[in-house]
């Protein structure tokens, strides 16, 4: 299989401009996310692969979860960090090493930046690492075609197609369902997405 890593670029843009980067952003959990978390029982371990400014798992936490925040931006971490009144772990996907550990992972616009063939190896870390039954949530920018954007950060715009290919060659699991939407990318800008809601059997 290809390479997981996140491109070179990508990071460079992240760790270049994070404090822009969350100020764009609006100071609310991600709508798409807040649908998923009513599968979860109270209480739930959550690995955040991309945590950002530390918003979501903010928001995860004051309802009740044990979240595990993570970001392969140092720059991004260390906003989370202050945020969060403690330390985020600067975590690259191809260095998740878990093994039955968590209730569910969830990575809202971050596996968007893994080149596609190098997905599954990604997702198959993500299989390991969750408890038998566990759940995990991903946010994808889609209807386009693979390549940088103006601000230098690659996209794979993963289809549906792509996705259901990239989930089953991964792992077991019991259950996957796709869903398109319109929203709206970080800096404002109309965007076509797929969300990914998937159970490891179990």
């Amino acid at each position: 299989m290809g390479c997981s890593r996140i491109d070179t670029k990508t990071l460079e843009f992240y760790d270049g401009n994070a404090r822009s980067y969350v100020g764009a952003r609006p100071e609310e959990m991600s709508s798409d996310l807040l649908a998923f978390l009513p599968r979860l029982k109270p209480g739930a371990s959550i690995l955040e692969l991309g945590c950002g400014s530390g918003i979501d798992a903010a928001e995860m936490e004051r309802r009740g979860f044990k979240v595990t925040p993570t970001d392969g931006s140092p720059s991004m971490a260390a906003i989370a960090s202050e945020k969060l009144g403690r330390k985020v772990d600067v975590l690259r996907f191809e260095d998740l090493n878990a093994e039955g550990r968590y209730d569910a992972v969830v990575a809202c616009a971050s596996l968007l930046h893994v080149p596609v063939q190098g997905l599954p190896q990604v997702l198959q870390r993500i299989w390991t690492s969750l408890k038998p039954g566990g759940w995990h949530f991903a946010s994808f920018k889609t209807e386009g075609q693979a390549a940088h954007d103006e601000h230098g950060r690659y996209y794979n715009y993963l289809g549906r197609g792509e996705a259901a290919n990239a989930y089953q060659s991964a792992g077991d699991w019991q259950m996957m369902h796709f869903e398109n939407y319109d929203g709206i990318g970080h800096f404002s800008a109309p965007a076509r997405w797929l969300a990914v809601t998937a159970r490891k059997g179990g």
